[in-house]
């Protein structure tokens, strides 16, 4: 694995509208949880997060279904995804500080290890997409990227920030300019001669 780029990341997700469609996949996962009328008595806090785990991955699947340099990665009783085969990342929900809440198993460790080639694919960068909730945990209120070096956050940025990128900073042509005659532009007052009695006479 090499060492998650912030900017390199940034780009792969830019690439397809990839940002928007991995938000809009938290953000409706989100949604259709949240309007289960069972949710009331659910004992376990990590039930509603499980199900709105499989919600995200399923949408995520469906809406980058025809992005040409996607890989699903299924393994382990959870799914990754690959891209350019170059980034790979999974989802997951995070706390106030950006942490995961992984069980501790081997697995979680070395996700985030760079010596540690995982799941058969060697060199690609990886990353977690994770979404927080407020501390009423009633919506997200935070969905990005969060790249870590073992214990150590590198970097984050919410998705948003790529998804409205484009439409936000447009890359707009430089307005020509009508090039106007040199004599039109400025013009030299012409130099009259002192009037008679100005004052000038005497020095």
């Amino acid at each position: 694995m090499s060492k998650p780029l912030q900017e390199y990341v940034r780009q792969i997700l830019s690439e397809g509208d990839r940002a928007a469609k991995l938000r809009a996949a938290w953000m409706d996962a989100w949604a259709t949880v949240s309007k289960n009328p069972d949710l009331g008595w659910y004992r376990r806090k990590s039930t509603r997060a499980a199900l709105v785990w499989e919600h995200a991955v399923q949408n995520a699947i469906a809406t980058t279904e025809g992005d040409p340099n996607r890989v699903v990665l299924p393994h382990h009783d959870t799914v990754s995804f690959i891209f350019e085969d170059a980034v790979l990342f999974r989802l997951k929900k995070a706390g106030m500080d950006l942490r995961t809440s992984n069980v501790a198993t081997g697995l979680s460790f070395l996700f985030h290890e760079p010596e540690a080639d995982l799941f058969g694919y060697s060199g690609l960068q990886r990353v977690e997409i994770g979404y927080v909730l407020n501390r009423f945990e009633t919506a997200p209120v935070w969905i990005g990227v969060v790249a870590r070096d073992g214990d150590e956050l590198l970097w984050h940025f919410e998705l948003n920030e790529v998804a409205g990128a484009a439409k936000a900073n447009p890359v707009l042509p430089f307005p020509s300019v009508e090039r106007r005659p040199a004599a039109d532009l400025a013009s030299l007052k012409e130099k009259k001669p002192p009037e008679k009695g100005s004052g000038d006479a005497g020095q």
